[in-house]
């Protein structure tokens, strides 16, 4: 059972604001809550399980010490943010990373700059995850991290890779060299990124922006077929063969 005013504050964490005011978020899904849970990497406030579905999740809830509520599947409707609702809910405090992750000798990571499909995102950290990429980092302008269809679209990896917010201001003291996506630039087969190096990928219909641009140390293109019709790449595609072609030099 849940109270009316429990599922108000719930449906607020929907939004971005209300994360951020109350430092806050949800994840649903058994595959991205048992992941969650088993690796407590943020702080589990609550977990809600529908009534059907207590005796599945006996042995993931057993030894955990959060606060545990068993709710209709009604209920669980109104506090789901996607239209086919999951049987568990998690409610977490939200955290990021510390930049000094990045100032580690050998890191690798990922810089979104203007990303704002949230599959995307979220398919770009659990892409890093398989890869072996350090963190996900994010301009003030990609989309928040904690947005529910980010947090599934990682499946879970999130709790695998770092992930903080920054302005490229950072990514330059910190460093590393920089390296970005363009198209008509020098062909990725012909350059060699190894470890210590920050990997930016722009939004999905501007590119990386002017400013992150200056920044930037080697520009590189993902070749296509001579024959091609796409004008670009999806960014999480491009970031998978990226990281692919990473993994060959370290």
């Amino acid at each position: 059972m849940i109270s009316k005013g429990r599922i108000k504050d719930i449906k607020a964490l929907h939004q971005p604001k209300f994360r951020q005011i109350y430092n806050k978020f949800i994840a649903e899904g058994e595959k991205v809550c048992t992941e969650m849970l088993n690796k407590p990497k943020f702080k589990v406030d609550a977990i809600f399980v529908t009534n059907t579905s207590d005796s599945k999740y006996q042995n993931l809830l057993r030894n955990n010490t959060a606060e545990i509520v068993f709710i209709s599947s009604k209920e669980m409707e109104q506090i789901s943010a996607f239209k086919t609702p999951s049987d568990i809910l998690i409610l977490l405090e939200k955290k990021e990373d510390s930049y000094n992750i990045l100032l580690k000798s050998g890191t690798t990571a990922i810089y979104l700059d203007g990303v704002q499909d949230p599959g995307n995102v979220g398919t770009i950290i659990r892409t890093a995850d398989w890869f072996g990429i350090d963190c996900v980092i994010r301009s003030h302008d990609t989309v928040d991290f904690f947005n529910s269809k980010v947090i599934q679209s990682t499946m879970g990896s999130m709790v695998n890779v770092a992930i903080f917010t920054s302005g490229i201001e950072n990514l330059v003291s910190s460093g590393k060299r920089i390296f970005g996506a363009f198209i008509g630039e020098m062909n990725i087969n012909e350059i060699t990124i190894g470890k210590d190096a920050i990997i930016v990928l722009g939004s999905e219909g501007n590119g990386i922006s002017p400013l992150v641009s200056e920044a930037i140390d080697t520009k590189f293109t993902i070749p296509g077929s001579s024959g091609k019709v796409a004008e670009s790449l999806n960014v999480a595609v491009a970031a998978g063969i990226i990281c692919s072609h990473l993994k060959a030099f370290v």
